[in-house]
């Protein structure tokens, strides 16, 4: 009285191959987004104004003064930069500190903190790498934006 496991068609030898691996994945996503419901998630950073300011996370923090330039987008420095976006500064020393977003920041948000908080207080390399990222019809459109509905 033995019973095995049988299948129905060759098929179904690969539909239970991509069920686990659709399994994995989804726990490796979920895994890399949790802390983004956890008290982790509820700051993305924080920004100290002023000519001596600096942007700050959880467990990083830049001055403005060695920012070289400050965008937002996926990266290949690990595993999550392939889902999430993150907050990545480039410093003069060469060096790049990522802030996690998990997403939950959008890019018209994060654009409407830089020109208000950051951007005046950067020095003219950063600010020509903030400003050359964008059309100059990109950049009115989104400055005329938040000037009609700041969100900040």
């Amino acid at each position: 009285m033995s019973e095995a496991l049988t299948f129905e068609s060759k098929y179904a030898l690969l539909y239970l191959g991509g069920g686990l691996m659709a399994i994995v994945y989804g726990l490796i996503t979920f895994f890399m987004a949790f802390p983004a419901f956890t008290s982790r998630g509820n700051v993305i950073f924080s920004v100290k104004t002023g000519p001596d300011g600096e942007i700050f996370s959880r467990k990083r923090s830049v001055l403005f003064s060695e920012v070289k330039r400050i965008y937002m987008g996926r990266h290949h420095y690990s595993l999550k930069g392939i889902f999430f976006e993150d907050i990545i500064i480039e410093k003069t020393n060469g060096k790049v500190v990522r802030i996690p977003t998990w997403n939950i920041i959008a890019n018209p948000l994060f654009f409407e903190a830089v020109e208000r908080y950051i951007l005046p207080h950067l020095n003219e390399e950063a600010k020509s790498n903030w400003i050359s990222q964008f059309t100059e019809i990109q950049r009115s459109a989104y400055l005329k934006e938040f000037e009609n509905h700041p969100k900040l």
